[in-house]
């Protein structure tokens, strides 16, 4: 597996696809389009020509660290199979310094990902998310 920027066109018409078929509201194809035309932001997780995970690395400045956002997998017979472990390790590779996500309080696997992968909770917000952090 590697992780990487979206490269072509078609690589981002194939997430467009996939994500609009999903529905979900963290991961919306105007936010997928938007992280990859506009701001140059949109990673992919691959396995050799196979599209197996989007994410976004958001620079947050204001706050001094950069965000994970949008992790998905884009088929769910994928789910469980170590995928977003990978892309959140080769994430950690990729960014210096601080290193931070926000996943829902009830999501359990991704925060159970986020722990066990050495971020620490910080706070709770809004009742609906939680927000790691890990220095790298």
């Amino acid at each position: 597996m590697e992780l990487r920027k979206v490269k072509t066109v078609e690589e981002i018409q194939k997430i467009e696809r996939a994500v609009s078929l999903k529905k979900l509201s963290y991961c919306t194809t105007a936010q997928v389009a938007s992280d990859y035309y506009v701001y140059d932001r949109l990673y992919v997780v691959v396995e050799g020509e196979k599209l197996l995970a989007i994410l976004s690395l958001v620079e947050e400045k204001e706050y001094g660290y950069t965000a994970v956002k949008r992790l998905c997998i884009l088929n769910k017979k994928n789910c469980g199979k170590g995928i977003a472990r990978f892309a959140l390790r080769e994430v950690q590779k990729v960014v210096k310094g601080r290193i931070g996500g926000t996943p829902w309080v009830d999501n359990a696997p991704v925060r159970h990902l986020f722990e066990t992968e050495g971020f620490v909770l910080q706070y709770v917000f809004s009742e609906k998310w939680c927000f790691y952090m890990k220095e790298v």
